[in-house]
């Protein structure tokens, strides 16, 4: 009775971590948006500053949302967030007088921190995304 317990216990296990791991292809069309750049500074293992340039007679209006995907093999896969229910705030930043919008995040809360690897954040840019590539190495914070 212990033994067929204990292998049924065995084959949920098997079968929970096999579904939870799998990866998600992103499906976010990466674009190039006339007129617009972004850099990223301060990268640590729960966060980064990025800086978006907008040169754009008309700049666009940005907001607080952001994706983080993962790249592995040449693909890009979305970072699991911790959290099931969520949202960001429904502001609209505008550029400044340097036509540059500033945003500090702090992805702790929703993806935990991340491990190694090479990332890209998306932001979106009226109806297309923009994203912003950078890698977590060892010795960051």
């Amino acid at each position: 009775m212990i033994k067929k317990l204990l292998t049924i216990m065995l084959f949920c296990f098997i079968v929970l971590g096999v579904c939870g791991c799998k990866k998600v292809e992103s499906e976010y069309i990466e674009t190039q948006v006339e007129n617009v750049t972004a850099d990223i500074y301060d990268i640590s293992l729960t966060g980064a500053t990025i800086i978006i340039k907008d040169t754009n007679e008309n700049p666009y209006t940005y907001g607080e949302w952001y994706k983080i995907e993962r790249e592995d093999n040449g693909k890009w896969y979305d970072v699991e967030t911790i959290i099931e229910d969520y949202g960001f705030n429904d502001m609209g930043y505008i550029v400044d007088d340097n036509g540059e919008v500033k945003f500090i995040i702090d992805w702790e809360w929703l993806y935990g921190r991340l491990s190694e690897g090479s990332y890209r954040i998306l932001k979106k840019v009226g109806e297309q995304y923009i994203s912003i590539p950078f890698s977590i190495t060892t010795g960051d914070n």
